[in-house]
């Protein structure tokens, strides 16, 4: 992984829902595209020595929840680390349903694009 991606950490809900897989596929892309690295929200949340240390070092967080409890946000605000990038996948047009959790690939490239253009803007 090359120092740039490095500095640039994501971070996904991947709740139990359509909409948190979404979030999750659409943080794995923005991975593979070089965006940043996929980090790990559980470590945060258990308070992981190594994880929170990384996070000392990044220039940057992005955050895809899949709902508006905003589980991802919060657990990272919690613990401190200020969010760069921020998107709701339902507020992208994505209806969560619990009873779906294969998320839609043409819904995933919507949230993927909406990240890619908050990026690149901001």
């Amino acid at each position: 992984m090359n120092r740039e991606v490095n500095k640039v950490a994501i971070f996904t809900c991947a709740g139990g829902s359509n909409t948190g897989q979404t979030a999750n596929a659409a943080g794995v892309k923005l991975a593979q595209a070089g965006f940043g690295y996929l980090a790990c929200l559980s470590g945060v949340g258990a308070g992981a020595e190594n994880t929170l240390k990384k996070l000392t070092q990044v220039q940057k967080v992005i955050v895809i929840d899949g709902c508006p409890v905003a589980c991802a946000r919060k657990m990272l605000e919690k613990a401190g680390v200020k969010v760069d990038y921020y998107a709701l996948v339902t507020e992208l047009g994505v209806r969560k349903s619990l009873d779906v959790l294969e998320p839609v690939p043409a819904e995933v490239e919507r949230v993927y694009d909406a990240m890619v253009k908050l990026c690149r803007t901001s």
